[in-house]
């Protein structure tokens, strides 16, 4: 079993090489806007890259296999890189189904940003359109002459009796009420 299981794992290089060539990928893809997990796919990709070489030489020393053949991909390479192309394809679909809700997010946000922008621009025409209309509606109105005769005069006015409430007299001094 110990030998099984050391040529088990000195035959995935190929599936590291591939694990390195997905992270380096990642690492050119988020590296504007995800910096650390880009860096953190480099710095992966580089460790993948270096632990192929080692399981190479590792192997070749074990003469797990010689120099002549080390380049063929044996059966227990061939499952390592079809767990890692399974594994790029999941994270590749996951991230593109979590785009697309980004955007789809975007989007309804747009929308109702677009449809409030809408509601107040109606508002706002409204209110002018109010205001336009009382302006001509004072505008066209006249003051009929008859009608300034029955107003009194400004001295009267001054002279008239204000009723003020019991309620605002309480704070009021004494001359005022």
């Amino acid at each position: 079993m110990k030998e099984t299981l050391e040529t088990i794992l000195l035959t995935q290089s190929p599936a590291l090489f591939l694990g390195a060539l997905v992270l380096i990928f990642c690492y050119f893809v988020r590296r504007r806007s995800h910096h650390v997990r880009a860096v953190l796919d480099l710095m992966l990709g580089i460790l993948c890259i270096a632990l192929g070489i080692a399981l190479y030489f590792i192997g070749i020393g074990n003469e797990t296999f010689t120099i002549k053949d080390f380049w063929q991909v044996r059966a227990p390479g061939w499952v390592g890189m079809g767990i890692v192309a399974v594994l790029a394809v999941y994270t590749l679909l996951r991230n593109i189904k979590r785009s697309a809700d980004r955007h789809r997010a975007e989007r309804a946000a747009s929308r109702a940003e677009t449809a409030r922008q809408k509601e107040l621009e109606d508002v706002r025409q409204k209110a002018y359109a109010s205001g336009m209309a009382d302006a001509m509606a004072a505008e066209s109105r006249t003051v009929p002459e008859e009608a300034d005769a029955s107003l009194p005069a400004a001295e009267s006015v001054a002279e008239l009796p204000v009723e003020v409430p019991a309620e605002t007299r309480a704070g009021l001094p004494e001359n005022a009420q």
